[in-house]
């Protein structure tokens, strides 16, 4: 009893914070596009007039164009375009003209696009744009789509701030799934029974459809393949039944009706996946309606058989339960009123999530002991790797760290290897813990100005550097060390100073020359510190 409560817990929880996440609580600054869409035929170009207007785009597919106005009131203000309600889009481009109709600005990406995105796991498109009354038209073809896309526009820090928990929602949930998918595949091999075989493959084939859908695969592995938003779903319904008929012991001798049951919506899925291969236009409609299935039969196995006494059905009744809720608002949303930047794909993803973890208690209790053994040996893992990586002084990526950043450093990249000035000085007069103060606050204060320009590496010592992904950022990196030591000369640390060399990736055919350019840099500086009449 006391399992079953802590359960039924657990999905008060994760229902709660999915009502919290698609509150209006979550909207900044986000303003809908107030415009115009069109059904347009394939040989329709830019800048062409379309005229078939249409409420919304319809949800098997087709090429469309929205068209609506903007303006811009303040000079500094960067705004981001992106859509509402989910991220399954074919192809976008957005074309921007002035009042004289000249074309200002253009963006285009979607899952089928290789044009890379500049928000990770997001459609979001940066403008800066002077002020004025600007037209937006949007061209969006897409095989199909999970719910109706609305653009909106909102400014860049705002949009930042509010697409974290949606993006959070995306890597903790494909996260756990990957970790229980690998779990239950370990499983599958060593008991070789139908029960983990079939949910490791359930497990996988969202990982696959929610990995396409909320542009993971598209991002990290260019892998642009529309279909496998749907498709996997299609065949994961057929494991999912076949699962729930043998985790709850369902027998054509035992329990004929709900045998019987089960190869009726197994047709039916088939049925659904013809439907599909013969008109990809409707893959995720038929996704949509096998998930429906596949749900519905495991909630009318659990309350049999909880009925019946059968103790496992207890347990797996709280997952399926907790499943189908949430489920049935994924596959039966369309707007989401209100909501920017969570996505019907978030929902799903989440719903799939709840029930992989409530289930992963029913079938991994057993193997409790073995399961913690395992969470310590990988936490020593992390622990191990985090050591390994990092200077226990600073917290800062060490050598080891920036030996492997090197390997991988572009083209376009730059490095710039650092020697703080005094610290010897420091060490010698007030002791080594005022020497070791100077160095946490140089390295804390740097990486905060830094940011994202570049990652700040302890060479050991006080040797330090810097690796950035862009040569132009140069003045970035110089004036982040300028606003560095004049931060510590304010705060206790008069005599503070540091020389530095940078050197452009371009600059030298391989690591090693381009690590003595830098150096030979960074020693001028250091004699030019020791000899200023010399400059």
């Amino acid at each position: 009893m006391q399992f079953r409560v802590r359960l039924s817990q657990a999905v008060f929880i994760c229902v709660s914070g999915l009502l919290f996440l698609l509150s209006p609580a979550t909207s900044f600054a986000q303003q809908t596009f107030l415009g115009q869409w069109y059904q347009v035929g394939p040989d329709w170009r830019f800048p062409e007039q379309p005229v078939n207007t249409i409420n919304a785009p319809s949800l098997t597919g087709g090429r469309f164009v929205f068209q609506s106005e903007l303006e811009v009131t303040d000079a500094d203000e960067i705004i981001v375009i992106d859509f509402k309600n989910a991220s399954t889009l074919g192809r976008l481009h957005h074309t921007l003209t002035d009042t004289a109709g000249n074309i200002v600005a253009e963006a285009q990406g979607g899952i089928q696009s290789e044009s890379r995105n500049t928000f990770f796991l997001r459609h979001g498109r940066e403008f800066r744009l002077p002020p004025g009354r600007y037209e937006l038209t949007t061209e969006l073809s897409s095989p199909y789509f999970i719910a109706e896309p609305q653009p909106y526009w909102d400014s860049l820090a705002n949009y930042r701030e509010a697409i974290q928990w949606g993006n959070v929602i995306t890597l903790v949930s494909l996260g756990i799934l990957i970790s229980l998918g690998v779990y239950y595949l370990i499983l599958a091999l060593v008991r070789r029974r139908t029960t983990e075989s079939m949910y490791t493959f359930f497990i996988w084939m969202n990982v696959l459809y929610n990995g396409t859908a909320l542009l993971v695969t598209p991002n990290l592995f260019n892998i642009h393949w529309f279909y496998f938003v749907g498709g996997p779903i299609l065949l994961s319904n057929f494991a999912y039944i076949l699962f729930a008929r043998h985790l709850l012991q369902i027998r054509a001798e035992t329990h004929p009706w709900l045998n019987r049951l089960a190869k009726l919506f197994m047709l039916l899925l088939g049925v659904l996946l013809l439907v599909a291969l013969f008109n990809t236009n409707l893959i995720i409609e038929s996704a949509r309606y096998g998930v429906g299935l596949m749900m519905f039969y495991g909630l009318i196995a659990a309350i049999v058989r909880a009925y019946e006494g059968y103790k496992i059905a207890y347990y797996y009744l709280v997952a399926i339960a907790a499943f189908f809720i949430i489920g049935s608002i994924a596959i039966s949303s369309r707007d989401l009123d209100g909501v920017f930047t969570i996505y019907v794909e978030h929902i799903g993803l989440l719903a799939v999530t709840v029930e992989v973890l409530l289930l992963g208690l029913v079938l991994g209790y057993q193997f409790a002991e073995v399961y913690r053994e395992k969470e310590h040996n990988l936490a020593l893992v992390r622990h191990s790797l985090k050591i390994a990586h990092h200077d226990a002084l600073t917290s800062l990526p060490n050598r080891y760290a920036w030996d492997l950043a090197m390997e991988t450093i572009s083209d376009s990249g730059m490095i710039t290897l650092l020697d703080m000035d005094n610290l010897k000085l420091y060490n010698d007069t007030y002791g080594h813990h005022k020497g070791d103060e100077m160095l946490q606050m140089f390295s804390g204060t740097l990486s905060s100005e830094l940011g994202e320009t570049g990652i700040l590496y302890r060479m050991g010592g006080d040797e330090f550097a810097i690796v950035c992904a862009r040569h132009s950022d140069a003045e970035t990196i110089n004036q982040a060390i300028a606003d560095t030591i004049h931060y510590m000369r304010n705060n206790g640390f008069e005599k503070a100073d540091v020389s530095y060399g940078s050197a452009n990736a371009k600059e030298s055919a391989s690591l090693e020359s381009l690590r003595i350019l830098a150096d030979k840099r960074m020693y001028l500086h250091k004699s030019r510190h020791s000899n200023p009449q010399s400059v």
